[in-house]
C-alpha cells in the first residue's frame, strides 16, 4: 500500500509541475508596415446613360458603325450625375446607331438620341479641389422623332 500511495504521489507531482512551471516568453510581433493610402479621394469612372432629343451634328465616319465629331443635345433624362440641359458633347471612334428613317449623314433635328458611356467622379466626402468631370460619349442610338398622335390608335366599329 506504501508503494502505490508513493506511486500515486509521484504521478501526481508529475503531472502538476509541468503545468505550474513558466511559458518561455514569446519574441514580439513585427510591427505591421503602414499601408499606403489607397486613392480613396482618386478620380474613378462611372458609367453613365442619357437620352434626349437632337439639335445639331458635325460627325465624320472614322470606320463603318464608328463616328467622330460633336453632338448637341437637350438632355431630359440622365443618371449617376451626368449632365442635363442643353449639352455638346464630343465624339471620339463612337460606335453610333442610326435607325430607320434616319439619315446618317444628316441626321434631323429633333430626332430622339440615346448616349452611354463614362463619366469620372470623385467620392462624395472628398473635397472637390478643381476637378471637373470628364464626359466620354462610347454608344450613341439616332432614332427619328415622334411623329404627334402616332401612338393613338383609334378604333373604327365595324357595324
Amino acid at each position: 500500500m506504501k508503494k502505490l500511495a508513493a506511486t500515486v504521489v509521484l504521478i501526481a507531482v508529475g503531472l502538476v509541475a509541468p503545468a505550474q512551471a513558466s511559458k518561455p516568453d514569446r519574441p514580439a510581433k513585427p510591427a505591421k508596415p503602414a499601408k499606403a493610402a489607397k486613392g480613396k479621394c482618386a478620380t474613378r469612372s462611372v458609367g453613365f446613360n442619357a437620352a434626349g432629343t437632337l439639335l445639331t451634328s458635325t460627325l465624320t465616319m472614322v470606320e463603318p458603325g464608328r463616328y467622330s465629331g460633336t453632338i448637341s443635345v437637350h438632355v431630359t433624362r440622365a443618371n449617376h450625375g451626368a449632365p442635363k440641359g442643353e449639352q455638346t458633347f464630343t465624339l471620339t471612334n463612337a460606335r453610333m446607331r442610326f435607325h430607320v428613317g434616319v439619315d446618317a449623314a444628316a441626321p434631323a433635328v429633333g430626332s430622339r438620341v440615346k448616349l452611354s458611356g463614362k463619366i469620372s467622379k470623385l467620392n462624395r466626402k472628398c473635397p472637390a479641389g478643381g476637378s471637373v468631370p470628364t464626359v466620354t460619349v462610347k454608344k450613341v442610338n439616332v432614332q427619328p422623332a415622334e411623329i404627334a398622335g402616332a401612338g393613338d390608335a383609334s378604333e373604327v366599329d365595324a357595324e
